[in-house]
């Protein structure tokens, strides 16, 4: 019997030793063969040996797709394998089955099979296992879009694969955790990661994983909206996707090229982007999660060419991918698109249904960059209010101020200025000056004596170069002056930096019927247009080069060509130009013409920065409050309220300023009870409170305000809701409320 029983353990060795040569070859139907084969022997023998083949039968059923035999398997592998108490091998067993539950959905069980694997592995002292275990756990957070406690594993598998020196998996992991930053906004971070898992991959010459974690980058360069740098990224990924025949990512590089195509404006270069990546992912597979997402893309292109059939289309084709899938952040996505389209038919309560389904789901989903796109979306939504639409705009300003997004939170700075129900200023169109009275209000001596010499400086024929900071009021100065030198007459500006290249070439200068596919008529330019008036070229530095040398030639012939035509038409235009960016650096550079530098740095003036001019702020908020009848010009506002706007830096200078005052209206709109002063500690709060300053009774009350008052903005003021969204009793909402000097209005 004895010599029975050696002789089977001998023989489920060498079936184990064989079944695991299979699996390296990923053979995995031959494994399953020799199973089925010796299955009714591994109940006589049993032991280790037995328990073994019952472990690579399940990972075989497991990458065969059988998941119920494969977790009976596995189960039965566990029960053999625990007579002889904990081993590698059960470790093993768990990570296994943690797997397959994992991939039947079941999650919870699926987490302890991975946890009790680390935990025999730790005992072992198994370095590898335990790291593995643990990469597998925070997968499984991933997933659940738990990102908190996926980077806490992670961080600790880190620890682990830099002991052993295991590099690959620790460029791996280094490319996960630059993942997670991502989908939390922690975009430095992310970026971070991501460098150190492409030095650490091109040392190992892992040319997959060095594609693959430019693609990330290039996604975080998106988020960032510096196109440039994502257009770089995607450039380093493509020869390397290339070579290793990587049909998902090559998939992947035509979504994130077309997103990022129709994010800088150049929207038929997108949709060829994203055909090709949709045709590439159909291949793969027609209904996959991978097509999915490039519809999803093709329906926000669609939106932005106004073509709301097209956009209806894809978003159809795509919404059952992502029921299926279960995945809240495309699937909020899609909600979103859906109101849009619903806007665009002119289904309002369709719309703000839609909208509101997309915001919960995005919040569910944890990932904050798309809840922030869909909050921006709904604040230029014309299907809620205007306090509504203010209301998510400063919420997405909230979200891009704390993740660093500086170019986005330029841009929603620049929203929220433009939407004012009160005062209607279109980016492009005329402004007749005798119906507007302008000044720009200031006590700084600097500016007083620049508005001095205005008269002066409009009988010249040369442009006007305003620089400064985004939001310290150049357009205000250009209107200023054009309200001195030739009042009454046309007033016109142009955002270089908003207009894709090919448009901007033709609003400036205007073409003839004809001149190319689509010029149905002639189109005036902006030149022709703003003749007898005052044209502002605003954000001059992002002009592309192949435009300033037409622009270098109408400022110093004063002439123009449109498009297509062959007759000259004279001008007489007063010309200012503007801009954040250093001229003289991007000319050493060579990203700016040095003939148009010099023909433009003739006359200038910098406009100093708000942090500079402070005696300005008084008088700045006393007009902005004025303004949206907040106060009248001959009450004083009150001392410590003046005093919070002196502190603060103003890094977005008057446009923040001015949103800020906005931002105070709605906030008290919501309140019943309270003063300004107290609303106004609560918007200071987080940026005047450096972390680690102050008590923690302080720092706990400021952060806990905040939270408040963050939900209150987000239910629209109603406490039930806003304690609904922070996880507490509507009382407890009232008393901090009571407690910190403010009571907001039930709706």
């Amino acid at each position: 019997m004895k010599m029975h029983e050696t002789t089977g353990q001998g023989f489920c060795e060498s079936i184990a030793h064989f079944m695991a040569g299979l699996l390296e070859q990923r053979d995995f139907a031959a494994v399953v063969k020799q199973y089925e084969l010796h299955r009714s022997l591994l109940d006589e023998v049993g032991g280790l040996a037995a328990g073994t083949v019952l472990h690579r039968a399940a990972t075989a059923y497991a990458s065969l797709g059988n998941y119920p035999l494969a977790l009976r398997v596995a189960r039965l592998a566990q029960a053999m394998i625990a007579a002889e108490g904990d081993s590698l091998l059960m470790a093993e067993n768990f990570v296994t089955l943690g797997g397959i539950l994992r991939d039947q959905g079941q999650l919870k069980e699926s987490e302890k099979a991975f946890r009790d694997a680390e935990s025999i592995f730790r005992r072992k002292d198994h370095l590898e296992g335990q790291s593995r275990a643990l990469n597998h756990l925070a997968g499984l957070y991933y997933r659940q879009t738990d990102y908190r406690n996926a980077l806490a594993v992670l961080m600790d598998a880190v620890e682990i694969a830099q002991k052993i020196g295991d590099k690959k998996k620790l460029a791996f992991m280094m490319g996960n955790i630059g993942r997670i930053h991502t989908f939390t906004g922690d975009l430095a971070e992310a970026e971070r990661h991501l460098r150190m898992n492409i030095d650490l991959s091109v040392e190992l010459g892992d040319q997959i994983e060095v594609a693959r974690a430019y693609l990330s980058l290039a996604y975080v360069n998106i988020q960032q909206a510096d196109y440039v740098a994502a257009e770089q990224a995607l450039g380093e990924a493509y020869p390397r996707i290339l070579i290793n025949v990587s049909k998902r990512d090559e998939v992947i590089y035509f979504t994130y090229l077309g997103e990022l195509q129709y994010r800088a404006g150049r929207l038929e270069e997108s949709r060829h982007s994203l055909e090709h990546a949709l045709h590439l992912a159909e291949e793969i597979g027609p209904n996959t999660t991978l097509a999915g997402r490039v519809m999803r893309h093709l329906a926000e292109l669609a939106i932005r060419m106004k073509n709301h059939r097209v956009a209806q289309r894809y978003v159809a084709k795509a919404t059952p991918i992502f029921a299926k899938s279960d995945d809240k952040v495309e699937t909020g996505a899609l909600w979103k698109l859906k109101a849009q389209i619903a806007e665009m038919n002119e289904q309002k309560e369709e719309s703000v249904a839609a909208f509101k389904r997309a915001l919960d789901l995005l919040a569910e989903s944890g990932v904050r960059w798309e809840k922030a796109e869909a909050l921006v979306a709904a604040g230029c939504s014309t299907a809620f209010s205007p306090r509504e639409r203010m209301t998510y705009l400063f919420r997405a300003e909230e979200f891009y101020a704390r993740c660093h997004m500086v170019r986005k939170h330029e841009e929603i700075g620049r929203l929220i200025h433009q939407q004012d129900d009160r005062v209607d200023v279109p980016t492009i169109g005329p402004v007749n000056a005798s119906s507007v009275e302008i000044d720009y209000i200031t006590e700084c001596d600097r500016i007083k004596q620049f508005k001095s010499q205005i008269p002066i400086l409009g009988r010249s024929d040369l442009p006007i170069l305003l620089t400064g900071e985004t939001g310290v009021g150049k357009d205000h100065l250009a209107r200023y002056f054009h309200s001195i030198v030739r009042p009454g007459t046309r007033y016109l500006a142009i955002n270089c930096a908003s207009i894709p290249e090919t448009l901007l070439e033709s609003e400036l200068f205007g073409y003839r019927k004809g001149a190319f596919t689509g010029a149905d008529a002639h189109k005036d330019g902006l030149f022709v247009a703003a003749n007898g008036g005052v044209l502002l070229l605003d954000e001059i530095g992002d002009m592309p080069l192949s435009l300033q040398v037409k622009l270098l030639s109408v400022l110093e012939r004063r002439r123009v060509t449109p498009l297509g035509g062959t007759h000259e038409i004279e001008l007489d235009v007063k010309i200012v130009v503007a801009t954040n960016r250093n001229l003289e650096t991007m000319v050493e550079q060579g990203t700016f013409r040095r003939d148009l530098y010099y023909r433009l740095c003739g006359l200038s003036f910098q406009i100093p920065p708000l942090r500079e001019r402070k005696e300005d702020i008084p008088l700045l908020l006393q007009t902005f409050m004025c303004k949206r009848k907040m106060s009248s010009p001959d009450q004083k506002l009150p001392a410590e309220l003046v005093r919070q706007f002196l502190e603060y830096e103003w890094p977005g200078n008057i446009r923040e300023l001015d949103n800020k005052v906005k931002r105070l209206e709605v906030m008290a709109q919501m309140v019943a009870e309270g003063d300004l002063v107290e609303l106004a500690r609560t918007m200071f709060a987080p940026a005047k409170q450096a972390p680690g300053k102050g008590n923690l009774f302080d720092r706990v009350e400021e952060y806990e305000r905040q939270l408040i008052m963050d939900a209150l903005m987000a239910a629209h003021g109603n406490k039930c809701e806003a304690a609904r969204l922070l996880g507490v009793h509507e009382a407890t909402v009232r008393m901090k409320l009571k407690r910190y000097g403010t009571n907001a209005t039930l709706h």
